[in-house]
């Protein structure tokens, strides 16, 4: 049995969750008995989903170092009960903890059960550029010792691998890297909307964050003057969301933003047949990061829009035609580019029909959990 444990208490259609819950489903689709465990102070019904348990972990009264000390406790005692349920044939499979989640038993010599880490993200780098000394210094400290207890490390991208890698100080361990997937039939290829030169309509969706660079696109639509009508698409909520309103309001009070709030279903995909390309992340130099494997981007392709992004992507090649890379810096984004990436790609008008079956050869979960299933026999 391999058991994925998440700490979270976004909902069950957050991105994260459903990319668990595609692993997870992939997994036994592939004959490896798995199961997902989300220790959450979310209260939702659980039952009808398969191979998924909620654990339900109260949240904090009051938001203090006290309460969350206390919750953290709670949160580590969940998982030690969770490990001591495990046998010499299970595997314990997590993204990265902080560290006052792992219990002692985590660290036992002699436990029975093996361990993959997986890591979206480079946590030491993130926490300095965000202000966070005390859980960087924490992390640089002990995080050698936790990562020390796996069995295996997945990384995301090779940038990501490549810095676990250089933290195994007193045994080697096997680790490879694996992209994220996406589950590339639970979306219809969108309707090519018709391209008018002087009217371009763009497209972003995801849980809004700094690293997203959308303030790249903002400006770059304040400093644009030329003849195209630009309309730009947000979609979803997040810390940056009141930023990017108050910004738009400062620097580009005329020009055409749409900020739609969380969308899904029908609504989503009215907006993707609308729009001509979308928008990958453009400040993922904020995280110290060099390279992606964002889920958005893995929707954008399955749907089969063209995009922008301003970093690296080990699942698309360099010269991806259907992807426009631009510089991982501050400056803002030129709208002239983005004109003429998008002129450029309505040349090829079965485009979405293309980048569909890329995403079902090379982004689909099944493919990615083929490589997840033969790391776990070769290495464990």
């Amino acid at each position: 049995m391999l058991k994925y444990v998440m700490i979270t208490d976004e909902d069950l259609d957050s991105g994260k969750i459903k990319k668990a819950r595609a692993q997870v489903t992939a997994l036994n689709n592939l004959g490896v008995k798995s199961e997902l465990v989300i220790i959450t102070n979310v209260l939702e019904k659980g039952e009808g989903l398969d191979n998924i348990k909620l654990l339900y972990v109260e949240k904090c009264e009051k938001e203090n170092i006290l309460s969350k000390l206390k919750r953290a406790k709670k949160i580590r005692n969940t998982i030690r009960e969770i490990l001591k349920s495990l046998n010499s044939d299970d595997i314990f499979y997590y993204r990265g903890f902080l560290l006052w989640y792992y219990p002692i038993t985590f660290f036992k010599p002699s436990k029975k059960y093996r361990i993959i880490s997986e890591h979206q993200s480079i946590e030491l780098k993130q926490r300095l550029r965000k202000g966070s000394p005390l859980p960087a210094f924490i992390d640089l400290l002990f995080g050698n010792i936790t990562i020390g207890q796996s069995d295996g490390i997945i990384g995301v991208t090779d940038e990501i691998t490549a810095f676990w890698t250089t933290r195994l100080f007193y045994r080697k361990i096997p680790r490879t890297t694996i992209p994220n997937g996406f589950d590339v039939h639970s979306v219809e290829v969108r309707n090519l909307p018709p391209l008018n030169p002087h009217d371009i309509h763009i497209l972003f969706v995801g849980n809004i964050s700094r690293w997203h660079g959308l303030d790249r696109m903002i400006r770059g639509m304040a400093d644009y003057q030329g003849p195209v009508h630009i309309h730009f698409h947000i979609i979803g909520d997040g810390a940056e969301l009141e930023n990017l309103k108050k910004l738009k309001s400062s620097v580009a009070p005329a020009a055409t933003i749409h900020f739609h709030g969380f969308l899904r279903g029908c609504h989503l995909d009215s907006m993707f047949d609308t729009c001509h390309i979308a928008v990958g992340s453009l400040g993922m130099h904020r995280k110290g990061l060099s390279q992606t494997s964002e889920l958005k981007a893995r929707e954008y392709c399955a749907r089969g829009i063209p995009y922008i992004i301003a970093c690296g992507d080990t699942d698309f090649p360099d010269d991806f035609p259907y992807i426009l890379r631009l510089a991982a810096d501050e400056s803002p984004i030129k709208m002239e580019d983005i004109i003429s990436f998008t002129h450029k790609i309505y040349k090829t008008p079965n485009h979405p029909f293309i980048m569909n079956k890329y995403a079902e050869k090379n982004l689909d979960w099944t493919a990615k959990v083929k490589k997840l299933k033969g790391f776990i026999e070769k290495n464990l």
